[in-house]
């Protein structure tokens, strides 16, 4: 899932929201409540977990079908639904405000069939919307992968049920740009609510019929809003998703000419064109980039992590390690950026650690090759690794190496205690 954001609507992110307090509500409205709206077509396998996880904080739940020919319709009305049929008109934004149409509660919560609002968090919904405050809210989307958090970004999914306030675009529709014209950019909030998308389609066939699809509907906006920055970038990432990088590529270019570095989706899609480079084997371009654009986005911890590893690509170790031991300092980048589940602790440590190996083993190459001090300043490199983040086989491994080094140049085989076992951590 690509973030979103674009040209249609307010430019700024999370730079645009605050975060709402739940436990003080000044000019507090009393017993608001929230419809949940939906649109489906052929989603008998997960709308039933979509819906559940909604039912128990909203008032009410609009589903509308744009043509299932499965149990869509039948398991959304045993679970509570009000279904409206439809027939789908190659218009997202259209079925949306459908949904609208048929919405009572004060406010609007909209999902996909393939999200879930998360159990612990869900509560919240009822406390923000008593906030008198905003109008609308963002809230944080994770993407699961393999039944594992993946990646995450910004959504805005929470906003006041108003006449004006509808969804724009055929594909990737939005409704902040009209939620901003009919409010105020400081009447958007941030809410602590997190929803878990998993659909990520693992059916190559299904893939592309629905990429061909988005492409359809991309040429269709296009006709509509025009040449965008916004309507660029999601050309680029259906084409990434073709795994045609160089033709993603010329789209984001095309979508950075015409958009402002605070437009919301940029950083995701400088961090796009840097896969697309490495996949190019443009790993000088990719630096570049990277360099290029943290002047503007210091903060952004996965900039620095595919700094980390174009460097080892390269062979660059050093430079590898320092970037990693970068991310690490960083710490996780701030809730506005798209960014790589674990980018500030697990994914650098792990790249850090089958580095510090690959050293290991150069190091031995290199006493094999007749280079004992390049060797051991090798194995040394990675013993100062090992401090910044501790692995005791590592560590282990390294006393192993140095020993053999040490036993072949003199003769002599240390003691078994010597080859401890890293008491150091």
């Amino acid at each position: 899932m690509a973030p979103e954001g674009s040209s249609l609507q307010p430019r700024g992110g999370e730079a645009g929201c605050r975060r709402a307090e739940p436990d003080v509500f000044p000019g507090r409205t009393s017993s608001a409540t929230c419809s949940l709206c939906v649109i489906a077509k052929n989603e008998a396998h997960q709308i039933a977990r979509c819906l559940k996880s909604a039912i128990p904080v909203v008032d009410q739940v609009v589903v509308v079908d744009t043509g299932s020919a499965d149990d869509t319709v039948k398991i959304a009305r045993e679970l509570g639904a009000e279904v409206y049929e439809t027939q789908w008109q190659e218009d997202f934004s259209l079925a949306r405000n459908t949904s609208l149409e048929y919405a009572t509660g004060d406010w609007v919560l909209f999902l996909d069939c393939d999200e879930e609002l998360d159990a612990d968090t869900a509560p919240n919904l009822k406390k923000v919307i008593e906030d008198a405050r905003y109008d609308g809210y963002w809230t944080k989307l994770i993407n699961i992968f393999d039944n594992q958090p993946s990646t995450s970004l910004l959504v805005f999914r929470l906003f006041r049920n108003k006449p004006s306030f509808r969804f724009e675009c055929p594909i990737h529709e939005q409704v902040l740009p009209s939620v901003i014209r009919n409010s105020s950019p400081e009447r958007i909030g941030l809410a602590d609510l997190i929803i878990h998308h998993y659909g990520y389609e693992n059916n190559e066939t299904v893939l592309r019929e629905k990429i061909e699809r988005n492409l359809r509907l991309l040429q269709k906006a296009r006709e509509e809003f025009g040449d965008t920055g916004f309507i660029n970038f999601y050309f680029g990432a259906e084409h990434q998703r073709l795994e045609d990088h160089e033709k993603a590529l010329a789209y984001y270019e095309a979508s950075l000419a015409k958009s402002s570095l605070d437009e919301s989706y940029v950083p995701a899609m400088v961090r796009a064109m840097i896969f697309c480079l490495v996949n190019l084997n443009l790993h000088q371009q990719g630096l570049e980039l990277i360099e290029k654009y943290l002047r503007h986005y210091p903060d952004y911890t996965d900039l620095v992590y595919l700094k980390g590893f174009i460097y080892l690509e390269l062979g660059m170790y050093s430079e590898a390690l320092g970037c990693l031991n970068r991310c690490v300092e960083m710490g996780p980048p701030p809730s506005r950026y798209f960014s790589l589940h674990g980018i500030a602790d697990e994914k650098p440590r792990q790249l850090a650690r089958s580095l510090a190996r690959s050293l290991i083993e150069h190091g031995r190459e290199l006493f094999r090759q007749g280079a004992p001090a390049q060797a051991f300043s090798v194995l040394d490199a990675a013993f100062v690794q090992l401090k910044k983040t501790p692995d005791e086989d590592l560590y282990t491994e390294i006393l192993a190496a140095m020993f053999e080094m040490i036993n072949s140049a003199t003769g002599s085989l240390p003691s078994g205690e010597a080859l401890g076992t890293g008491s150091a951590f």
